[in-house]
């Protein structure tokens, strides 16, 4: 096969080759620059996540703190409730019970303390006992006796609301002591859920705020990896053509080393150069041609 080959194509070739490797490498730049920049993105934007997760982390935890609080305070206030009601009986007791210690008041008939009457009711009983009398006196002993036990009973009536009265006002004092104490720890806690809330509403706003901030980061790195792509694919491509000026390149040479074998009339040549062409038909080499191609270094 004999194969005519201009020097100046070669020159203009080489020529091309290198202007092709210039503008990969120009092009390498620019894709390093910019992988530098998208890598700058991906951090902030990452950077930002991370601090809306913590901020969303942390408003959860507000949250659920302000929820534990106010479940407290729907505790205490059915606990309030429940004292509420018992204070509803005890003031229903408590009217009853002066009613009727009133009431027995009013039927005293004697200006006399107890002590004096159960003094005057044992005076009289001893003398019924121990003096003889007439029936008549007998009489007006028995009758003094039953007004002042009368009395007594009136007078013992009066004390036992009375003290029920002091017991169940006691028990409305503590109640109402303990209701105030709830009151002011509904009111602390209640102050304390707010501050909870209003903490929780701050954090979620914030990472709101955040999460803008990185949707934007976000939308750069995306803009970012389409302009890589583009210059990796112009990459590719310039890559592409070196390679086939590299092969045009390697095979001009190769045809003018072949012309210049064949003037030398090297047969060995000759056999290397038709073991090439069955290598670019894509045939199977012996050994000899091999070390032929590799001699003459055609491969």
């Amino acid at each position: 096969m004999q194969v005519k080959v201009d020097p100046e194509e070669i020159k203009r070739i080489k020529q091309e080759l290198e202007a092709l490797e210039k503008e990969k490498r120009e092009i390498q730049a620019k894709l390093d620059e910019l992988q530098k920049e998208l890598d700058a993105w991906i951090k902030k934007r990452d950077e930002k996540n991370n601090e809306v997760k913590a901020l969303r982390e942390k408003a959860r935890e507000l949250k659920a703190k302000r929820d534990e609080v106010n479940a407290r305070i729907q505790e205490l206030k059915k606990n309030k409730e429940e004292i509420n009601a018992q204070l509803d009986l005890l003031y229903q007791e408590i009217l009853e019970y002066r009613t009727k210690r009133d009431e027995y008041k009013q039927l005293r008939r004697l200006n006399m303390p107890k002590e004096q009457i159960e003094k005057k009711i044992e005076k009289l009983e001893w003398e019924l006992q121990t003096r003889p009398a007439t029936p008549e006196r007998e009489r007006q002993l028995v009758d003094q006796i039953q007004v002042l036990a009368t009395e007594l009973e009136i007078l013992q009536q009066a004390d036992r609301f009375h003290q029920k009265f002091v017991e169940t006002r006691k028990k409305i004092e503590n109640l109402k002591k303990a209701r105030n104490a709830i009151n002011l720890e509904i009111k602390q806690l209640a102050n304390q859920s707010q501050q909870y809330h209003e903490s929780m509403i701050e954090h979620f706003e914030k990472a709101k705020e955040v999460k803008k901030e990185a949707d934007e980061y976000h939308a750069k790195v995306v803009e970012l990896r389409e302009k890589v792509r583009e210059v990796r694919k112009a990459l590719r491509e310039i890559e592409r053509k070196i390679r086939e000026y590299d092969d045009k390149h390697k095979e001009l040479i190769a045809y003018r080393m072949v012309a210049r074998m064949r003037s030398k009339k090297d047969s060995n040549f000759e056999k290397a150069v038709e073991a090439l062409e069955k290598f670019k038909r894509g045939e199977k080499l012996t050994m000899d041609e091999l070390l032929l191609l590799q001699r003459y270094n055609l491969v």
